[in-house]
């Protein structure tokens, strides 16, 4: 038995239990080995209180925080788990669905108040807040956690990554870290890569994987990805060009207003699909919806 079979059979057992999703999504990510929290980190449990309700965003933020100020004035940097703080914001953000949209927020909003927080009498140091050392390449450690196709494809799994790319399309939408060439990248795989049957799956069970998390970029970011205008062609082809197009997408590596067409013009073939699931057409159909309401919102905005 393959390591993804014996994975497989460990996810089979924990999907068909009667816990809750979000600690389906926990289980699920230690059997993978998803980029997460360490086991008795002091930061997950503070993240979980706040979004729980036991404590409002100053409490959290003063407990979350007041560690690292400590070994910032100590000159102890380098004793602060960075990515262990980022991985446990990031996670708990997995854990919640895009349906829940305030929920996110409230993850959201630990990130911005830990850029603008400051450290009273030590102002010098405050830029350490305001870059948020590691958080961007916290979240490119975490976008490698994209699920595999194979012929087990796991609905925990697939709602747990189009979680996280919504997360990651609401970072952007904020200004909190340019995160838009994930945009590209979950649009093109979904979107732009034509989906056939092979040995290893469907291309149904391609389609039903792909799609949530790529609906999960128009929901979160909405107008303002319709509004993003960047021809990302790279000046020097040494340096590869992550945003080229699919198969599909025969124009440049860019967000453009054609791009948006292309991929509006795709989300409504998926709608149509008979052989994808009914949440998949569903999916496509409701990103097809905020993509008609974004443009709107922009020709009201410029009248």
């Amino acid at each position: 038995m393959s390591r993804i079979e014996q994975q497989n059979l460990e996810i089979q057992n924990v999907v068909a239990s009667n816990q809750d999703e979000a600690t389906k999504v926990d289980q699920i990510a230690r059997i993978r080995g998803w980029f997460r929290p360490q086991d008795n980190n002091p930061y997950y449990p503070i993240v979980q209180d706040y979004l729980n309700g036991k404590s409002n965003l100053e409490e959290a933020s003063a407990k979350l925080f007041g560690h690292i100020d400590q070994k910032i004035i100590e000159k102890k940097l380098d004793d602060v788990n960075f990515f262990d703080l980022w991985y446990s914001i990031i996670h708990s953000a997995r854990r919640i669905p895009v349906q829940a949209p305030h929920s996110h927020d409230e993850v959201v909003a630990l990130i911005d108040a830990f850029k603008h927080h400051k450290i009273e009498g030590n102002e010098e140091y405050n830029y350490l807040y305001h870059a948020r050392p590691d958080f961007i390449t916290a979240c490119r450690e975490t976008y490698n956690d994209a699920p595999a196709i194979t012929s087990t494809v796991f609905d925990s799994e697939i709602s747990a990554w189009a979680n996280a790319n919504y997360f990651f399309a609401r970072i952007t939408a904020n200004d909190l870290g340019d995160l838009s060439i994930f945009a590209i990248w979950a649009l093109r795989q979904a979107l732009e890569t034509p989906h056939e049957k092979d040995e290893s799956n469907t291309a149904a069970q391609a389609y039903d994987t792909h799609i949530p998390a790529a609906a999960a970029w128009i929901i979160g970011m909405s107008d303002k990805l319709f509004a993003k205008e960047q021809d990302l062609t790279p000046a020097d082809r040494k340096h590869g060009n992550p945003a080229k197009g699919g198969p599909l997408w025969d124009g440049k590596a860019e967000f453009s207003k054609a791009r948006w067409a292309f991929w509006k013009e795709r989300f409504a073939e998926v709608g149509r699909m008979d052989f994808v699931s009914e949440k998949t057409t569903h999916v496509a159909r409701n990103a097809v919806e905020y993509m008609e309401r974004a443009e709107t919102f922009e020709r009201v905005q410029g009248f």
